[in-house]
């Protein structure tokens, strides 16, 4: 049974907007918000934000309001980060929670869109593209190592010549399109950003005859970088004669 005492102290609580009791002078709790009317401790270093309207946690000193964003934004992160008018006022892509109002942090991705960084953390062990966008969700710099193995994949594994096939392709990261590539089961890796993150458009030849496409197409592709390479010996041979005279 709930004693006296503390049903004094609840409907303190009630009925007045304060963090002591107004009869024996007892603290609620350690942080209190009269504006939210809010009581908790102070191990999530919780602070009201007038901007966003409520309390948030994380400490004060490490956040600042975003009036474009119309959210509270990690001051690390604050001078770097993409600017897209309601792009908080939606829900988690993942676990569709209201990220507005979420006390879970959130993470913006490179294409602009928003997600709870646990989210996004255990989506990343599975799939490295945005749920909404399918743009790849990590920075070029931290997934080129991963794209540079997967290229040296497809140079290691070549397609046998009954399966080969010339495709023509679009990048999801860039939106580039290209054609008369050779297909791979690891994937055709973009020419103008190095994303392996492509679809294929349409299969343009397939079997033998991709094979063989693709055998002239290399072929002349080495005798091009073999000239180019002679030029610029040559040339380099004609400026070291001119030095001398």
């Amino acid at each position: 049974a709930i004693s006296l005492h503390l049903k004094q102290h609840i409907t303190t609580l009630k009925h007045l907007n304060s963090n002591n009791c107004v009869n024996c002078n007892v603290q609620f709790g350690e942080y209190h918000c009269s504006i939210c009317n809010l009581w908790m401790s102070n191990d999530e270093k919780p602070y009201h934000c007038k901007d966003c309207g409520f309390c948030r946690v994380g400490g004060a000193e490490k956040f600042q309001h975003c009036h474009d964003c119309g959210m509270c934004i990690d001051k690390s992160l604050y001078s770097n980060h993409n600017c897209k008018s309601g792009k908080y006022k939606s829900n988690c892509p993942v676990c569709q929670e209201f990220l507005f109002s979420s006390r879970s942090a959130s993470h913006e991705m490179p294409c602009g869109h928003a997600i709870h960084w646990e989210c996004f953390r255990q989506l990343a062990a599975h799939d490295s593209r945005c749920p909404v966008c399918k743009k790849t969700a990590e920075t070029r710099e931290r997934m080129l190592p991963t794209w540079n193995a997967m290229a040296a994949g497809v140079a290691f594994q070549a397609v046998p010549p009954e399966l080969a096939r010339v495709v023509n392709i679009t990048c999801i990261d860039c939106a580039k399109s290209d054609d008369g590539r050779a297909w791979h089961f690891l994937g055709v890796q973009c020419r103008n950003c190095s994303s392996f993150n492509t679809v294929v458009d349409r299969i343009v030849m397939s079997g033998e005859e991709a094979h063989e496409f693709l055998e002239t197409l290399q072929t002349r592709t080495d005798l091009t970088e073999t000239e180019d390479g002679n030029d610029r010996i040559n040339r380099r041979r004609i400026n070291r004669r001119r030095s001398l005279f």
